[in-house]
């Protein structure tokens, strides 16, 4: 049994206002998702340099998990701006703006590359720290009793 032109236009429109509004709810999505990764992105960028401000002017990062459309890259970095710096060979430097939406999967492959290097820096910072602490403890703690043989 064939179905008559009619009912076979209908259902043809019918199929493509269900996939209108399949569309309009992804798009609906997508615009949400934007929004609320554009707030993650500014606030991560806010705390990551936060911490990395005081411990280090900029940390390395591994030339192997950037893009091959950058280029060969000799050294690469992320800046206390946020920012990526590439040096090329031949001497040629370049910033990217990590916050731009464009440079999202460049920013996670950065993120999880530079972790282990910002764990080191934190550690290294707190034992600097603790050193200091340690060091003006003890020369306090003798300067007190020093200073009680001036006591009348």
């Amino acid at each position: 049994m064939s179905q008559k032109p009619q009912e076979t236009k209908e259902k043809t429109l019918e199929d493509a206002l269900k996939l209108l509004d399949g569309i309009r709810e992804e798009t609906g999505q997508v615009f949400e998702l934007t929004t609320e990764e554009d707030m993650l992105v500014r606030e991560f960028l806010a705390s990551l340099l936060k911490i990395i401000q005081p411990l280090a002017q900029e940390v390395p990062v591994s030339t192997l998990v950037l893009p091959e459309e950058l280029g060969i890259v000799s050294k690469a970095s992320l800046d206390t701006t946020g920012q990526l710096l590439l040096l090329y060979p031949d001497e040629r430097m370049k910033l990217i703006d990590l916050s731009e939406r464009k440079h999202r999967d460049l920013l996670l492959k950065i993120t999880y590359d530079i972790m282990p290097t910002l764990g080191r820096l934190v550690t290294s910072h707190r034992q600097r720290i603790e050193e200091r602490v340690s060091f003006m403890s003890y020369v306090t703690k003798e300067l007190q009793k020093t200073a009680k043989a001036f006591s009348p």
